[in-house]
């Protein structure tokens, strides 16, 4: 998996404005050194598709600064493989590692994996689908973009902009090896008219698609709630609410009633239970650490409504304005806020290379591993099985579980 690893979170990070032309991709030294090169999975094996159609990076470029395509009027195939993404690709895989990405033109959290022998500049194949439907919010929080596409020039005049269903389905028709669908990206997803129709026409088609998205919970009806409830519309579905008192959490939420987005949320959590859905749908509420929601108070009071709603909490730190200054990465009071969690998952993607760099590395050995066989050699006639025990030791400083997001994948690469 991704994703952004993907954060849970994309409203949280400030990106730069869309700057004209595509900036040229100059390779640095190279990377010398005994591991393997750093890349971003989200160009290998991920792609972003915009409200407006254009297919880009990822999350880390919601102004379009490099446009790769447009589903409008290409076919996913001939971009994803075509000149400008093996252009990205050869660059990750001949420069040396770095926070700053010449695609984007900043900083970013997405290059933090080890290159495999098998991580090739062309013949690749998405597995993962950043789709945006919509970038308009019926918010407008601060460092989100999604506040400035209709209001600053600088912004292209059809970023603030919708994909019909039709448009979204044929890109999932296109993606024959895809496994998840990340139905979300800046912009509130359930104010498209049909989201709920495409989710429905995807989990009719492609049943085996993972799909999650992410909401502040104001606009969904209670026909959105049942459905979602009732047809397993998704497999995980995040709250955005920064706060436990309407105060605080409309500092950041602007425009938002806490107890709203509270509300939807528990009545999803009693629709699931109702119906027998609750184990097939993760609902999470994430919360954003802020200098004004970061008290003992506030957090106590978020446990417990928390608690009450019975839907886990998901901490995350932020280095954007008006950052927590209590809760650091690293910091020993983030540590006690996590308790076992894994730090490295409470951190923005914007947060994520600096994370990299402070720790020399820890993070992208998040699920370092060792795998023996029990014998040297596997050998068989054509059609034949073979049985053989593959140990899998745990050597990085995370502990790993199957309910977990991050999944990865364990392969055998044999020879004639």
């Amino acid at each position: 998996m991704t994703a952004r690893s993907t954060t849970l979170d994309n409203n949280s990070g400030k990106f730069p404005r869309r700057m004209s032309g595509s900036p040229a991709l100059t390779p640095s030294a190279p990377d010398t050194g005994a591991l393997p090169p750093m890349i971003c999975r989200m160009i290998f094996d991920q792609l972003c598709i915009l409200a407006n159609g254009d297919i880009v990076c990822s999350c880390g470029d919601p102004s379009g600064i490099r446009v790769n395509g447009n589903v409008f009027r290409d076919r996913i195939a001939d971009i994803y493989n075509g000149q400008k993404y093996e252009e990205m690709r050869a660059w990750q895989l001949t420069a040396k590692p770095d926070s700053f990405c010449p695609v984007i033109q900043a900083c970013c959290g997405g290059r933090v994996s080890r290159a495999t022998s098998a991580d090739k500049t062309t013949s690749r194949v998405v597995r993962i689908l950043q789709l945006e439907p919509i970038s308009y919010c019926n918010l407008k929080c601060p460092a989100c973009p999604a506040t400035q596409f209709r209001i600053d020039p600088g912004y292209r005049d059809d970023r603030a902009s919708m994909l019909p269903l039709e448009v979204m389905l044929d890109a999932v028709d296109q993606l024959s090896d895809l496994e998840k669908i990340l139905f979300y990206n800046f912009g509130e997803p359930f104010l498209h008219k049909q989201a709920i129709a495409f989710l429905r026409q995807v989990r009719r088609r492609r049943p085996a698609v993972i799909l999650h998205t992410s909401t502040n919970g104001l606009v969904l009806t209670q026909s959105m709630i049942d459905a979602i409830a009732s047809e397993v519309l998704v497999d995980r579905i995040i709250f955005s609410i920064d706060g436990a008192y309407q105060e605080s959490y409309r500092k950041y939420r602007v425009n938002g009633s806490l107890n709203k987005a509270l509300s939807n949320m528990s009545a999803l959590v009693g629709a699931c239970e109702r119906i027998g859905s609750r184990k097939r749908v993760e609902i999470i509420w994430q919360y954003i650490l802020f200098e004004w929601n970061d008290s003992d108070d506030e957090l106590s009071r978020a446990r417990q409504l928390a608690s009450e709603s019975g839907v886990p909490l998901k901490w995350v730190f932020t280095h954007t304005a008006g950052a927590s200054k209590r809760f650091t990465d690293g910091s020993e009071l983030a540590a006690h806020l996590l308790g076992t969690g894994d730090p490295y998952s409470a951190l923005t993607c914007d947060s994520r290379m600096l994370h990299l760099w402070k720790h020399g590395g820890v993070a992208s050995r998040r699920y370092l591993a060792k795998l023996s066989l029990d014998r040297a050699v596997l050998v068989g006639p054509a059609g034949s099985r073979v049985a053989a025990l593959l140990t899998v030791e745990n050597q990085s400083s995370s502990a790993w579980s199957s309910d977990s997001e991050h999944l990865f994948r364990i392969g055998l690469l044999l020879t004639l």
